[in-house]
C-alpha cells in the first residue's frame, strides 16, 4: 500500500484539469482553517501545522484572502462551512488523504456551490479531551456540521458532544447505531453488521445452514462473531463451532482442531508407504494426524481478520485438507494483490464491499473516469464514500444570502445554518451515489452492498447495490 508522504496540497493539484479552481479551494480551505485554529486551546501542533507549512505559510495566504471580512459587525454572502475531521499525519494519513480526495472531488461536481470544506487534522488516537475541545471551538465558529471521524473508536466522543453542542455529525465510521443516542449523529458507509448480513443471506439462499467461524480475539473480532451468531439465529443458520486467535498467532492448528475432527492414526505408527500415500510430515505424526480428509461438521466457514492473518489461515486450511466448504469473508478480502496471489486457496469465496470501481453502472463509470483523470489513480471505497458524503452535504445545505449578525464574537446565524442543514439531512429518505442506493432510517443511511464471488480466478458480482 502506497502511503501519502507529501502535503495535503499535493493531493489537490494532481492532474491537468481545474488547477486554477482547485487552488482557490485550497486557499479558502486553509484561510478558513487559520481563522478556526485561532479558537483552539489544546490542539496546537496537532491541527494544521502541516497544512500551513506546506502551503507557503499563513502570511502568504493572508495576502490573497481576507480572513476577517467583518465590517460594521456584518458579513455578507457567507458560505456554509463544513468541518472535515480526519487524520492527515501519522500512520493513518493515507486513509485521511483518500477520504479528502473524495470530499473535494464532490466540489468539482458542484462548482457553483456555496459550501466550503475545512480540514481539521484529528489523530486517530485523540481522546475525549481533544474531541471536547474541538467541539467547543467549532461551536464558536460559523461551522454548520462535522464530517468525521473515520474510525469507530472516537464515535462515542463525537456522539456525546454533537448532542451537547447540537452540531450535526456525519460519519463514515462503521457503527452499531443503537449504541449511540445522539439525535445529531448521521451515518453513511458500510457496517460490519451489514457485511455479515449479506454473507449469511447468501448462505441461507444456497441451503447452507451450518457454519463455523475463526476470528481475531479483539474488539472487532468479538463484535463480528456476535453479529454472526445473532443474524445467523434469525435466518435459521446455526454456528456449529467458533474459535478465536491472538494477535501473534501464526500456527492455526489448534484453532482448526476445535473446528474439525482430524483422523487419528495411532499416534504416528505408520508404515513408510502409508506416510508416502498420505503425504504426512513429522509434525503431523507428532500430533497424531495426517492430511487425510478430516470430519467437517459444517458447510460454510467465516474467516475473519486482516490480510496478513487471512494469508496464513487460508494456506493452512489447504495444508490440513479442510476443503470442500464454502468460505465467507468480509470486505478485507477485496484486495487485488491478495486475490491475485492467493486465489488458489479461496476458490468460491463470497465477500461483500461497498464500492466497485469496475462497475458497469453509468454513474460509477463516469465518476471513476473523471476521478482517475483528475488524480491519476482509481478511487477506492474511502474516496467513493467521501465523494458521496460531500454530495449529500452540499445538496442539503441551504444557501444564505442575507447579512449575518455577529454578537459577542459568536456568529449567531451559525445556529440557523446548523438547524437548516440538520433539517435537510433529516428529510432525506434515500440517496443514490457511486456507492449504490441507500435508504435512510433513524439518520442511518442503510447501504446496499456488492456481493462478490471468486470463481475460476475471476471475480463475479452476484449482488449489486443499484
Amino acid at each position: 500500500m502506497k502511503y501519502f508522504n507529501g502535503s495535503l496540497k499535493c493531493s489537490f493539484i494532481r492532474g491537468n484539469k481545474y488547477k486554477e479552481v482547485l487552488s482557490l479551494i485550497i486557499i479558502l480551505l486553509l484561510s478558513s482553517f487559520a481563522l478556526l485554529a485561532a479558537g483552539f486551546n489544546n490542539f496546537g501542533k496537532c491541527y494544521g501545522a502541516g497544512l500551513f507549512n506546506n502551503a507557503g505559510g499563513i502570511d502568504k495566504i493572508n495576502n490573497k484572502v481576507n480572513l476577517a471580512a467583518h465590517k460594521n459587525n456584518e458579513v455578507k454572502n457567507n458560505p456554509t462551512d463544513i468541518a472535515v475531521v480526519v487524520p492527515t499525519t501519522g500512520r493513518y494519513k493515507y486513509f485521511g488523504k483518500q477520504f479528502l480526495n473524495g470530499i473535494f472531488f464532490s466540489v468539482q461536481s458542484n462548482k457553483k456551490t456555496d459550501v466550503k470544506f475545512i480540514v481539521i487534522s484529528l489523530p486517530a488516537h485523540a481522546g475525549n479531551g481533544s474531541v471536547e475541545n474541538l467541539f467547543k471551538s467549532i461551536t464558536k465558529k460559523n461551522i454548520s456540521a462535522v464530517i468525521g471521524p473515520l474510525f469507530a473508536g472516537q464515535l462515542k466522543y463525537f456522539s456525546e458532544y454533537s448532542s451537547i453542542y447540537k452540531i450535526p455529525v456525519f460519519t463514515p465510521a462503521p457503527l452499531n447505531f443503537s449504541k449511540y443516542s445522539s439525535p445529531y449523529l448521521f451515518h453513511y458507509g458500510m457496517t460490519v453488521k451489514n457485511e455479515v448480513l449479506n454473507d449469511l443471506r447468501y448462505a441461507k439462499s444456497h441451503g447452507i445452514t451450518k457454519i463455523s467461524a475463526i476470528y481475531p480475539d479483539n474488539a472487532y473480532g468479538r463484535k463480528t462473531i456476535q453479529y454472526v451468531n445473532a443474524i445467523g439465529s434469525k435466518l435459521g443458520i446455526s454456528v456449529v463451532n467458533e474459535t478465536s486467535y491472538e494477535s501473534r498467532m501464526v500456527d492455526f492448528f489448534y484453532n482448526f482442531n476445535s473446528l474439525v475432527r482430524f483422523q487419528d492414526t495411532g499416534h504416528g505408527h505408520m508404515t513408510k508407504s502409508e506416510e508416502a500415500q498420505l503425504g504426512v510430515t513429522p509434525y503431523d505424526l507428532m500430533h497424531g494426524i495426517t492430511k487425510a480428509k478430516p470430519y467437517i461438521p459444517f458447510k460454510g466457514l467465516f474467516i475473519i481478520g486482516s490480510i496478513r492473518k487471512l494469508k496464513l489461515i487460508l494456506t493452512q486450511l489447504a495444508y490440513y485438507n479442510i476443503t470442500g466448504i464454502k468460505l465467507f469473508g468480509l470486505s478485507q478480502v477485496d484486495n487485488k494483490t491478495f486475490l491475485n496471489k492467493y486465489s488458489f486457496y479461496m476458490q468460491g469465496i463470497v465477500y461483500p464491499n461497498g464500492f466497485f470501481p469496475n462497475s458497469r453502472n453509468k454513474l460509477v463509470k463516469n465518476f471513476v473516469k473523471s476521478y482517475r483523470s483528475y488524480y491519476n489513480e482509481k478511487p477506492n471505497i474511502l474516496s467513493a464514500e467521501g465523494y458521496d458524503m460531500g454530495n449529500i452535504v452540499i445538496k442539503s445545505a441551504i444557501m444564505h444570502n442575507s447579512k449575518m449578525q455577529i454578537n459577542d464574537g459568536i456568529n449567531s446565524i451559525a445556529v440557523t445554518y446548523r438547524n437548516s442543514l440538520y433539517r435537510n439531512l433529516l428529510n432525506i429518505k434515500s440517496f443514490k451515489g457511486v456507492c449504490g442506493i441507500s435508504y435512510v432510517r433513524n439518520r442511518d443511511f442503510i447501504k446496499r452492498l456488492y456481493l462478490f464471488q471468486l470463481k475460476n480466478n475471476k471475480i463475479y458480482i452476484i449482488k449489486s447495490p443499484f
